[in-house]
């Protein structure tokens, strides 16, 4: 798979938090694809949740490096997840755009890479190859979504693809019979990246450095499924602890604000990540189990080992296998007794153990599986044309 140009329809923004999108598109590029990167688009609606969303550019491309370039679609209508018709004029809008930019760049497509369902209505070449990452359970969402809707783009979406790929072992027995050829590729980590965290020279932010330990973390989108009531209840019963939720917040966080002890640091870049892990103790997903989360693996987890951290989780179906190299909680006198039986044991000799299992689950080594299976299909079909191309 080289000189390939990809265009990754994405369900997170480039400088967003840093997974699975965008580890397996810089990975692609550094062998010698191109990739347009496609930011999910926004609403009309979109900045009334969120007003930082008016500052964001739309129908804007800027360059990442020479092989990588992000667009930023216009704005769509709203409720194209209810109504099919409203998708498809949407999906008619990003398609213009995209045809534009590639035009711009003098890029000619050969593989579309989506993470969304909706994008089924995007008019495509059938010459084009089409791949399918299915990586949450979009039914799940919350929001303006019809469940059957969803449902049945997403099925469509199976059947049209000539690669499919899912990131956890639940939605792969949920969507295997949709897409025979399924493939189960999990989350990994940047392991070269996030060990720099076990480096003695790297500093500690002093924002974590300053803090009473010890110190327990949480990195990543703080949102609906994180149960604040937990983390609210380890603060009070360990008033000497602190504990630091770094990333993005989106929902009501009154409850974890009102507690002396416990510090939302916000985003923070992907570069600075390993610095602030250095300054943990103990690294933590404390996800509610619910219908969403069941169908997730956490990326989190696999940075957490990379950086050697002892992790406490919730009882997630994708977190289990990795028991007991991490502690697993059912319940919170559970999720107390974990915490303070992780801190109180954890040792280098434990440390080097998390590291090799983070290598064994590099996203390194999860791209060369799909790549493999990639370059078969496009194998495939290119013979099918008979004259090489794969493009029309």
């Amino acid at each position: 798979m080289r000189g390939e140009t990809i265009v990754c329809l994405s369900a997170a923004n480039w400088e967003g938090m840093w997974a699975r999108a965008q580890q397996f598109m810089s990975i692609f590029a550094g062998q010698g694809n191109r990739v347009l990167y496609v930011d999910p688009p926004i609403t009309y609606l979109s900045p009334l949740k969120n007003p930082e969303l008016r500052k964001q550019p739309h129908d804007h491309v800027r360059s990442v490096d020479d092989r990588i370039r992000v667009y930023s679609p216009p704005v769509l209508l709203p409720f194209g997840n209810i109504y099919r018709v409203v998708n498809r004029f949407n999906q008619r809008i990003l398609a213009a755009g995209l045809k534009r930019v590639c035009r711009e760049l003098g890029w000619q497509p050969t593989i579309y890479w989506t993470y969304l369902p909706n994008t089924v209505d995007l008019p495509l070449s059938r010459d084009l190859l089409l791949v399918y990452d299915c990586a949450d359970e979009h039914t799940a969402f919350p929001g303006l979504i019809k469940r059957e809707t969803v449902a049945g783009m997403e099925r469509e979406l199976f059947g049209r693809a000539n690669v499919t790929l899912t990131s956890a072992g639940e939605l792969y027995q949920s969507k295997k019979d949709q897409a025979p050829d399924l493939l189960l590729a999990p989350n990994g980590a940047d392991v070269t990246h996030f060990n720099k965290a076990l480096q003695p020279e790297l500093e500690i932010p002093p924002e974590i450095a300053s803090l009473p330990r010890p110190v327990a973390g949480y990195v990543g989108a703080v949102s609906r499924w994180l149960d604040q009531e937990l983390l609210a209840a380890a603060a009070r019963t360990h008033p000497e602890w602190s504990l630091v939720l770094i990333g993005p917040v989106d929902t009501d966080v009154t409850i974890l604000k009102a507690l002396p002890n416990v510090h939302l640091l916000g985003r923070k870049s992907y570069a600075t990540l390993p610095s602030y892990l250095k300054g943990l103790d103990l690294a933590l997903i404390p996800f509610k189990i619910n219908e969403l989360t069941r169908g997730v693996n956490p990326v989190k987890l696999y940075e957490y080992l990379a950086a050697g951290k002892p992790v406490v989780s919730s009882d997630l179906p994708e977190v289990r296998p990795f028991q007991p190299a991490i502690a697993v909680y059912r319940n919170q006198p559970e999720f107390l007794k974990k915490m303070e039986e992780e801190l109180a044991k954890d040792s280098p000799q434990k440390a080097a153990g998390r590291l090799r299992l983070a290598e064994e689950n590099s996203w390194q080594a999860r791209a060369a599986v799909i790549e493999e299976e990639i370059a078969r299909k496009l194998g495939v079909e290119r013979r099918k044309q008979g004259d090489g191309s794969f493009y029309s």
